[in-house]
């Protein structure tokens, strides 16, 4: 991934030691390292595994497979393995999206801060990180639908990949989500992400469990608060991030809207959560971004252009680590 320029390299070093050792921690860091317009391509890495590659680099992704074990007998001369059939390789497709900005000279001189090269230039690579991240966000979120996960679910299953709460978001579809990631990815949950709407039931249950009883119900603390107690918070604004059956990395996303319609257009979706297992995939960026900046000087006044592009893609090798929990969310 390319570096942030406002991060310096001991500060890099510090986040990645805060995502090896405290998964709360990082979470809630990717979490107000959200923009308040423009998503990061940052978040990328908060569920999948990503990585820059250079050009000249071969995107290919290699898959060891084991030796066979034969049974024998004495005097037996064992058949033995070719070691090129045990490898296999799957290429990387790559993709590229650009994004570009015009203005003439004029405004750029006389617009104020907003029309300044720099801000332009700021905005412009934002809306490609933010069209990237979505780009992925959704690709994951269409790997299991109704329609397929029946078929692609190993037939004795307990849970599908994809599960319908049939209303808002709760314990008993999290808990079966989260079961199923622990069992087929390697490492288990990395991470259950969402917008704030869609994950807003969270907060509640998430805090306690109802104990039925002959007479009367009663509720234990989930969260490490004392008993009787109910921490009665918004779940919008970004209040922190909650800790759910040992998974501490849920990262929350503020949603963002399109100001240019009224009233504001709600731009991320809200209708499913995603919970994700380690190790599912990789998202590759190849070569980083490219950027072209250049002054048509043949309209007059004369025209300033900026554009930025960047090749990336994605590879998921184990769809399985992967659920997908269909939510119907209430707008505040």
């Amino acid at each position: 991934m390319k570096k942030d320029a406002n991060l310096k390299d001991e500060q890099r070093l510090a986040l990645a030691e805060l995502a090896r050792n405290d998964r709360a921690a990082f979470a809630e860091v990717i979490t107000e390292y959200v923009d308040p317009v423009y998503l990061t391509l940052d978040l990328v890495g908060a569920f999948m595994n990503t990585r820059e590659m250079n050009f000249g680099e071969l995107l290919v992704k290699r898959f060891q497979g084991k030796y066979h074990v034969q049974q024998i007998v004495p005097g037996q001369i064992t058949l033995a393995e070719q070691i090129v059939i045990r490898d296999k390789a799957m290429s990387i497709s790559l993709d590229i999206l650009a994004a570009k900005a015009g203005y003439n000279t004029l405004e750029l001189e006389h617009g104020g801060p907003t029309f300044t090269p720099e801000k332009v230039k700021s905005d412009v690579q934002a809306a490609l990180k933010e069209a990237i991240l979505m780009r992925t966000w959704n690709a994951l979120g269409n790997i299991w639908t109704s329609a397929n996960a029946a078929n692609l679910t190993i037939t004795g299953s307990t849970n599908s990949n994809f599960l319908d709460a049939s209303g808002a978001l709760t314990a008993t579809v999290l808990d079966a989500a989260i079961d199923h990631v622990n069992f087929w990815s390697e490492g288990g949950v990395r991470s259950i992400i969402g917008t704030e709407q869609a994950l807003a039931p969270l907060s509640t249950f998430a805090q306690y469990q109802i104990i039925a009883g002959t007479t009367n119900d009663f509720y234990v603390t989930q969260n490490g608060t004392p008993e009787g107690t109910i921490i009665n918070r918004s779940p919008y604004g970004r209040q922190g991030v909650e800790t759910y059956r040992g998974v501490t990395n849920i990262v929350r996303i503020p949603q963002i809207f399109d100001k240019t319609e009224y009233p504001p257009k709600p731009l991320l979706p809200t209708d499913f959560v995603l919970v994700v297992g380690e190790n599912i995939g990789e998202f590759v960026t190849y070569g980083g971004p490219q950027y072209k900046e250049y002054v048509d000087n043949e309209p007059t006044p004369p025209y300033w252009n900026y554009e930025t592009w960047l090749q990336f893609g994605m590879m998921i090798w184990n769809a399985r680590g992967l659920v997908k929990i269909k939510v119907t969310s209430t707008t505040p």
